[in-house]
């Protein structure tokens, strides 16, 4: 049902805002994901991630990523990422730490979520590069209101500020806003499909860009143990 309904409202929405908008790019990033949860509060995960450009005729950048969050409080939830990205240009590495805050609404069918993270940026793993070269850092904000539809859809959308540091200089550049949803298959399989606009500012050669993102992401369940059953007693001595 949703699906005939929600969708073309949330495509006819976000087509609406990029005609509103200048775009100097449309691109397209399509993702594959693993999760894992040795216990309830750890979860693991691995991703590989494609990326397309100029309006979807070129190929941008490969992106492999692998991470860990704990929900530590019902409300806080850390994360710590390590992302290897590859294009025709240049490699790079990237380590994040974040932190999540999340309070539940409409009992327990919505959130509200504010995601904090820093990222470091490093085109090489050695000493000698960073005794000669100052370190980019960057540093994004994120706003998120996630609704559930069912217990196989949720709907969400979001605004994020970056932030980057080099040396001395600091300044925000990039305002990103998107939506989408996002559905469950047989507790294992998750669909998801979003939008995002971005613009940016403070740069030598600001541009404002459209994505879609279209992802997939099997998780891992591990199995439950059967309970034994206890025989009943005849009560015959």
């Amino acid at each position: 049902m949703f699906g005939k309904i929600g969708l073309p409202i949330i495509l006819s929405l976000f087509s609406a805002i990029s005609l509103l908008a200048q775009v100097d790019d449309t691109r397209l990033r399509s993702e594959l994901g693993l999760k894992y949860s040795p216990i309830k509060k750890l979860g693991l995960s691995a991703m590989y991630r494609y990326d397309r450009e100029q309006n979807l005729t070129s190929f941008r950048r490969s992106n492999f990523e692998v991470g860990a969050d704990y929900r530590t409080l019902d409300w806080l939830k850390i994360a710590a990422y390590y992302r290897f990205g590859t294009s025709f240009e240049e490699d790079f590495h990237r380590f994040e730490l974040a932190m999540q805050f999340r309070q539940k609404l409409l009992q327990d069918k919505a959130q509200i979520s504010f995601r904090t993270s820093a990222l470091l940026f490093t085109p090489y793993l050695n000493q000698e590069y960073f005794r000669f070269n100052d370190p980019l850092w960057v540093f994004r904000n994120k706003l998120k209101f996630q609704y559930s539809i069912s217990k196989q859809v949720d709907v969400f959308a979001y605004t994020e500020l970056f932030a980057r540091s080099r040396g001395s200089e600091s300044q925000f550049y990039r305002l990103r806003s998107g939506g989408g949803f996002s559905y469950i298959l047989n507790k294992r399989h998750e669909f998801s499909l979003a939008y995002f606009y971005q613009s940016e500012f403070n740069r030598n050669n600001p541009r404002n860009i459209q994505a879609f993102d279209v992802g997939y992401t099997y998780e891992f369940k591990k199995k439950k143990k059967k309970k034994k059953k206890k025989k009943k007693s005849s009560g015959k001595k």
